[in-house]
């Protein structure tokens, strides 16, 4: 009988700190070849690391200033939470490297960049920038703006172009961040032309003076929570859920509609894992089960966060149980430390450490 040990897989936190070792090495050299418009050759080299490290999130450069020497390169999670919140870890895990600026999102592109903007779908139709017409309503109540759209090159396009290319469009005018924090209902209407209309390049500073005039204040996407209410309990891991809050939804949502199961990992190959913690509900006194769920989170947070090993995404509390989710970075050495956090917590007869998957 033969025996091997199988090297385990890099975790996302060595993935992160390999990128941080690698990218000062090559930076010098990238910034160089930008400057000489040989960009095809950075993105040829760089995407080889990062396929390797960073499998499935996308990635761009680009020059901050030519005069100064000075470049950008940044992770965008293209508008899924998962990858987001991968992202933001690395960025929040950066060095500084001499002349480059990072980024956790896709930046907004200046006005004058963004009018000369086009896609080209087939040999003959192009959808630019310029040409969008925009009307724009004011949601006070949800705090963001609904907007009506329309593009005379939609007329001859089908309606499975329509919303995707708008959106590249919007990432591009208020950035990755900005589409999901101040926009509302978003709807494509030939009407749009009939009335009074703004263009895409003025949506960018019409939401500022918005923003500015009643005061909205906004958190982060990624710390930007969503409440939930379950109607009906079921056989399935917490089916017994009652009411949450999380950062996640779409994957919580797709959890408990699925007998607590994801149909695919929304981390695959990346070294981090989306799990939860179920802790015996008898062990909540009763009138105080808020704060000390809220105690055994920040608990495990602070346990997790020196050592980059995760940070609490929500929660929920279950007819028999209840539940604190977490994305882990550093697979079993985070695990490690949630288990012996909840021993310290003297809960490790009373609680679980749960996968999605």
């Amino acid at each position: 009988m033969a025996f091997w040990n199988k090297k385990p897989k890099q975790t996302f936190r060595q993935r992160v700190d390999e990128f941080w070792d690698w990218f000062p090495t090559v930076a010098p050299g990238y910034g160089q070849l930008l400057l000489d418009n040989r960009g095809n050759e950075v993105v040829e080299d760089a995407g080889k690391k990062l396929e390797k490290l960073l499998p499935g999130i996308c990635w761009g450069f680009g020059i901050e200033s030519a005069d100064q020497g000075r470049f950008t390169f940044n992770l965008t999670g293209e508008g899924q939470i998962a990858k987001q919140l991968l992202a933001e870890h690395w960025l929040s895990a950066q060095i500084p490297v001499s002349g480059w600026t990072f980024f956790g999102s896709r930046q907004p592109s200046l006005p004058d960049a963004l009018n000369e903007m086009r896609i080209e779908v087939g040999a003959e139709q192009a959808v630019d920038a310029e040409t969008f017409q925009l009307r724009t309503t004011v949601d006070e109540e949800n705090e963001t703006i609904d907007i009506a759209v329309w593009h005379p090159a939609y007329q001859q396009l089908g309606e499975e172009h329509h919303m995707p290319i708008l959106f590249i469009f919007l990432d591009e005018a208020l950035g990755e961040f900005g589409t999901q924090t101040w926009l509302g209902d978003i709807k494509i209407d030939a009407t749009v032309s009939r009335g009074e209309t703004r263009s895409l390049a003025e949506l960018p500073q019409f939401i500022d003076s918005i923003q500015k005039y009643h005061e909205w204040e906004k958190m982060s996407p990624l710390d930007s929570y969503t409440g939930y209410e379950v109607p009906e309990q079921s056989a399935g891991r917490r089916g017994d859920s009652l009411v949450g809050t999380t950062c996640i939804p779409d994957i919580v949502s797709e959890f408990l509609n699925n007998d607590g199961r994801l149909t695919e990992d929304p981390l695959a190959g990346l070294g981090a894992e989306f799990v939860y913690v179920a802790v015996d509900g008898a062990v909540f006194p009763d009138g105080q089960q808020v704060d000390v769920r809220a105690n055994i989170e920040d608990t495990i947070n602070d346990a997790l966060r020196p050592v980059s090993g995760g940070r609490s995404v929500g929660g929920a509390f279950g007819v028999s149980e209840s539940y604190i989710e977490f994305l882990l970075f550093d697979g079993e050495n985070s695990r490690v430390i949630v288990q012996d956090t909840l021993h310290e917590l003297q809960l490790g007869g009373r609680s679980r450490i749960e996968s999605f998957l």
